[in-house]
């Protein structure tokens, strides 16, 4: 088993346990469990179950990060560079969803909103997750996190609300409603359900095909 293999095994299975049962709860020897590792194996990789959190964390915000380790054991991102790094995604997602307006034809931003929001927690759901499920592992992030949240509500309420004016979705009273009821439903498919549902560990499903029902079901709904 190659080094990517094995870094690959343990964030997955630290991604899984930080949800449930929890940071806290979750000791380095049942991520060696998980990821059928020996716990000697997983010490050689990371020092400590902090520094494979923040290790977490920032591949979650940019996958390739895994592919650059040389030196074992990894090296993580301090406090500090996280925090920047996690505000700059924030940024960026934030920016994406406003070329929604712009760069895409009036028949397709509604679609392309849906699709903007799979992508986006589909990417960031574990990173989210593991945040709302340890309140008080990072204040720093947890309150970043709530922030680029909040944020999001008001984006895609206002876009729904341009959308109403433009015809591209039918009257809605109250767009800031829907913007939590399409939000709340696309990360329950994208994230809790893979996570943390009662039975995420025995319902399973075609993530693609979900996404697809969800989509059309939406959009059967506003359009």
């Amino acid at each position: 088993m190659d080094l990517h293999e094995k870094l690959i095994r343990v964030i997955t299975s630290a991604k899984i346990l930080f949800i449930v049962p929890g940071y806290a709860e979750t000791k380095m020897t049942d991520i060696a469990t998980h990821a059928n590792l020996a716990v000697g194996t997983l010490y050689s990789l990371f020092r400590s179950k902090d520094d494979l959190l923040q290790f977490v964390f920032a591949t979650t915000l940019d996958s390739t990060v895994i592919d650059h380790v040389q030196a074992l054991p990894v090296a993580p991102l301090s406090a500090d560079e996280l925090v920047t790094h996690t505000a700059e995604i924030y940024q960026q997602a934030n920016d994406k969803l406003h070329t929604l307006m712009t760069d895409y034809p009036t028949d397709a931003r509604f679609s392309a909103m849906l699709d903007y929001l799979f992508t986006n927690f589909h990417e960031y759901g574990a990173y989210f997750l593991i945040l709302e499920r340890n309140p008080q592992m990072s204040p720093a992030l947890l309150q970043l996190y709530k922030r680029y949240r909040q944020q999001l509500y008001t984006d895609i309420a206002q876009l729904l609300a341009a959308l109403v004016t433009s015809g591209e979705v039918r009257y809605l009273s109250h767009p800031e409603n829907d913007a939590l009821l399409i939000i709340d439903q696309v990360f329950w498919w994208s994230a809790h359900k893979q996570y943390d549902s009662f039975d995420h560990q025995t319902n399973h499903y075609d993530q693609q095909e979900m996404k697809k029902c969800v989509v059309q079901q939406l959009t059967t709904s506003y359009t």
